[in-house]
């Protein structure tokens, strides 16, 4: 390969690039690339500019394949990829208490991805709970390093088992203020000692697991490095520092390191040829987006010895490890078919083991059937389209019981606010389920009313569940005796589950998510 070809290796580009340069035919011509990003709704040009067809169909793929010089390592987010079904297991991940959930949930990232021809997922998160506020809290597991370590190690056990290479991520960790980087350069604020203790402890153990890939992201470690280097911001995007010395010398990370996104807003400074270069400069062995045209800006500093070639050198033989990985695993078919039934089954598994009881003061739970027939389900999610509710509905209509929802606030007949209100409401009804889908502590955004009635029914009928953040209990909720984390999206499977633990047909195992 030539020194060119050489740098291009470590250049991941997205279809628009592709289709920016003629298709992909004459794409990889000129720029033989050694990745390509496959997200969602991006569609493939033709060399005369028609559109040629969704990105979905792997024929696509395969010209891509076809018309590169050399092994494509094809990658995925694998959040909002077609089919994808596991993100929502990773709250169900950090409440069960079953360590196979993990590893099951690994092969079904991996099965998944290997039916949509991904060589390489940009998954597990492996960001921690340090701040509720956190704009991403969904993205966290738990707040409990020993936790987040013991999942990871089986789910980037279970992805790569399949052939699929792991990258863990966002290196040096999110979640300890409410910056979201894709706006704006976050940080990560714990002291040094407090970092190595959490996050540093992890990403030994995601090195021990033997995870392919870690992502850097725009995020500083000023406890580590408070300096800016060549007068970008001390993130780890741009930092020797943080990722060539901490992440690859002192925590010993052997894999390939891939930079986020080179167009956030939490480092996109105006410059991305230099932004590029810096980032190249820094340690980021995969340059996830970068504009093409940067590599001759590399070439020509890798000549006049401004960045030394082994910096080179060090990439080419980490993203080999990969494309080993990957090699082996299609020459040997060490993966298996995406079954969806099995997929089914252990994405139900993994939800049953997530589900906690987290307050059963009054001993409500389970509800007897000949206690009552009467149940008002309050839709107090933030969508309030009475989606989530109504499967919860019909799954209590299927024991006997008589099931409402109601939310709207200024239908007279339905609505559930005022004290008045609820005083006409408590005689009609033997239990009262506030179902709530509430994410994020500082956008929670319900109206005021629906929260108020919460607080106003009587505790020795009022059940409290919620499928999104573990905070919302303590911070909205302390009061109320009868609270369940779902720990899971709402869907007909998750209200299944939650009605036979509501009636004791199967026992509550998951913990909570907070230490």
């Amino acid at each position: 390969m030539t020194l060119r070809e050489k740098i291009l290796k470590t250049f991941v580009v997205t279809i628009r690039e592709v289709n920016a340069h003629g298709g992909p035919e004459r794409f990889f011509k000129d720029y033989p690339v050694g990745g390509l990003y496959f997200g969602e709704d991006q569609i493939f040009y033709d060399a005369n500019g028609r559109e040629a067809g969704m990105y979905t169909t792997r024929e696509r793929l395969a010209e891509c394949r076809q018309a590169s010089k050399s092994p494509l390592l094809v990658c995925a987010d694998g959040v909002h990829f077609p089919g994808q079904t596991v993100p929502d297991a990773v709250r169900s991940l950090g409440a069960s208490t079953n360590p196979k959930d993990a590893y099951e949930v690994g092969k079904v990232i991996g099965m998944q991805m290997n039916d949509c021809d991904v060589d390489w997922v940009l998954q597990p998160i492996v960001d921690m709970y340090f701040d509720k506020n956190h704009a991403m809290p969904l993205m966290a597991t738990c707040d409990s390093p020993e936790k987040t370590a013991r999942i990871y190690r089986e789910v980037v056990r279970g992805i790569q088992d399949q052939g699929v290479c792991a990258t863990v991520k966002h290196f040096p960790g999110l979640g300890t203020n409410l910056i979201n980087m894709h706006f704006a350069p976050s940080d990560n604020r714990l002291s040094f000692d407090d970092w190595m203790a959490s996050y540093g402890y992890i990403y030994k153990e995601m090195e021990a697991a033997g995870a392919l890939s870690v992502m850097t992201t725009h995020a500083s470690l000023k406890s580590y490095a408070p300096e800016s280097e060549n007068g970008y911001y001390p993130t780890a995007t741009f930092s020797k520092k943080l990722t060539t010395e901490l992440l690859k010398e002192i925590i010993g990370f052997s894999g390939a390191v891939v930079s986020d996104a080179l167009i956030m807003g939490g480092m996109a400074t105006g410059d991305l040829m230099e932004e590029t270069v810096q980032a190249f400069r820094a340690g980021a062995d995969l340059l996830l987006w970068p504009p093409v045209e940067a590599a001759e800006r590399i070439e020509e500093l890798l000549l006049c010895g401004d960045i030394p070639m082994a910096r080179l050198e060090d990439a080419l033989a980490r993203i080999e490890r990969m494309e080993d990985h990957r090699k082996k695993a299609l020459e040997n078919k060490a993966f298996s078919a995406p079954d969806p039934a099995e997929v089914d089954r252990i994405m139900s598994r993994t939800t049953e083991h997530g589900i906690c009881l987290l307050r059963n003061r009054l001993s409500l739970l389970p509800l007897s059937k000949e206690s009552g027939k009467r149940v008002l389900i309050v839709d107090a999610s933030e969508e309030g389209d009475g989606v989530g509710a109504g499967y919860l509905r019909d799954e209590l209509a299927l024991r006997g019981m008589t099931a409402e929802v109601k939310r709207d606030i200024y239908d007279v007949p339905s609505r559930v606010c005022w004290q008045a209100d609820i005083d006409r409401l408590q005689a009609q009804y033997d239990w009262v389920i506030f179902h709530l889908d509430a994410h994020y502590m500082a956008t929670w955004s319900v109206p005021l009313m629906l929260v108020w009635a919460s607080h106003l029914f009587q505790k020795s009928k009022k059940i409290i569940v919620n499928y999104g953040s573990p905070y919302f209990a303590g911070d909205y909720f302390p009061e109320d005796p009868t609270y369940i984390e779902m720990n899971a999206s709402p869907s007909k499977e998750s209200a299944r589950l939650l009605a036979e633990r509501l009636f004791g047909e199967a026992s509550f195992v998951g913990e909570s998510l907070i230490q």
